[in-house]
C-alpha cells in the first residue's frame, strides 16, 4: 500500500480535499484514485501528479501529490 496526497479544486467532490492523504495500492494509477474517491474523469479537466500534467493511465507514486482541476465556465 502507499499513501498519495489529494488536493482537488473546485466542487470535484463532496467534500474539499486539501492535500489529503488517501492510501492505495502500490501501482495504482491515476483513474484508480479517481475510482477511489467517486469522482468521473469526464468531470476533470486537469490533472497533475507532482507539478507534472498527468492522464488517467499514469501510474502514482509514494507520497505524491496530486491536484485535480474542474471544467471551468464563465462569460
Amino acid at each position: 500500500m502507499m499513501t498519495v496526497y489529494v488536493k482537488t479544486l473546485g466542487k470535484l467532490s463532496e467534500q474539499a480535499l486539501d492535500g489529503t492523504p488517501v492510501t492505495l495500492p502500490q501501482g495504482a494509477s491515476l483513474q484508480d484514485l479517481l475510482n477511489k474517491l467517486d469522482i468521473k474523469i469526464e468531470d476533470v479537466m486537469l490533472a497533475f501528479v507532482n507539478g507534472a500534467l498527468a492522464r488517467p493511465v499514469s501510474i502514482l507514486t509514494p507520497e505524491c501529490q496530486v491536484h485535480l482541476s474542474p471544467f471551468i465556465c464563465g462569460g
